[in-house]
């Protein structure tokens, strides 16, 4: 596994890190409660045995039980070996004594407790007003004083005037999250908000990097863009690759559904690194962007 630079935290963090969105389910429906536990935490210890250390969830994925099988997951001494991040989803809650209320049930959740990196959940404009408004931040902050969370950060939708905002804002941000891929280099925070976090000091969690799959499922015509390529990659480890060719990246997050997504992603990920892309598969992500505007 190759390791990254955590904004200016001492600690290494792996290229590929483990969001847990995206379990495979039961029924097959992507998001569903119902998580095919057995394979899923299959998926997650053998990730984290070949070197994956940053693991993602949230209180909302898969209707509350992702952090359940994370927790159990966890269990037999792999808890010590990752970082664990998780999220206040702030548009649940109604008083400042709702983020404690969450945070401990998300604790008993994870079986764990301490949180390592803890998340404003899908900051925008409204919920930003809403962290302020309810004091959410010194919230977190005694939490950090009493041990049961780490570090602070956020998780971002919204203009990157907005983001820049957000992080001019309050001093004790360590790390944001945002949607970053060769496709959607203008969205939200875009290529200026990874420009900006990085000078900020700010270590850079990346989502979307496979734009949730899509880039990995393309539709026939540019299936046929695809096909011109060289060197064998995969269109998912290409485009894995486009994100860890950004040295401000820290982490490119990929919610997987298969055992074989976690295998080829793991793959991509020891492979990695920054600078790596040559001209030809430079320009064929182009042809591919082209292509993927054409459709528009």
């Amino acid at each position: 596994m190759q390791y990254r630079t955590f904004g200016r935290l001492a600690w290494r963090v792996s290229a590929l890190g483990f969001g847990c969105a995206r379990f495979p389910t039961i029924n097959g429906k992507e998001f569903d409660p119902g998580i095919d536990e057995a394979e899923a935490i299959a998926m997650l210890r053998y990730a984290i045995e070949r070197g994956v250390n940053y693991v993602d969830t949230a209180a909302v994925y898969h209707g509350g039980n992702s952090e359940l099988v994370v927790g159990r997951a966890l269990l037999d001494g792999y808890r010590a070996k990752v970082r664990l991040a998780d999220k206040c989803p702030v548009w649940q809650l109604q008083s400042g004594g709702d983020f404690d209320r969450m945070l401990d049930g998300q604790l008993a959740r994870l079986q764990t407790a301490h949180i390592d990196f803890y998340l404003m959940h899908g900051l925008n404009t409204q919920h930003w007003a809403k962290v302020r408004e309810l004091g959410l931040l010194a919230r977190a902050e005694a939490a950090v004083a009493d041990g049961r969370l780490g570090c602070l950060g956020f998780s971002f939708h919204d203009k990157f005037e907005v983001f820049q905002k957000i992080i001019d804002s309050y001093d004790g941000w360590t790390f944001c999250q945002f949607i970053f891929n060769f496709l959607d280099t203008e969205k939200e925070a875009g290529v200026r908000g990874l420009a900006y976090a990085a000078a900020k000091g700010l270590a850079v969690v990346v989502m979307e990097p496979v734009q949730g799959g899509k880039i990995a499922q393309p539709p026939p015509a540019i299936q046929e863009v695809w096909r011109s390529a060289t060197g064998g990659r995969t269109p998912a480890a290409l485009a894995l690759q486009w994100v860890w060719d950004h040295p401000e990246v820290a982490v490119a997050l990929s919610g997987m559904s298969t055992m074989q997504q976690v295998v080829e992603n793991v793959a991509s990920a020891e492979r990695s690194a920054a600078e790596r892309l040559i001209a030809a598969e430079l320009a064929l992500l182009g042809r591919v962007r082209e292509a993927y505007r054409g459709l528009a």
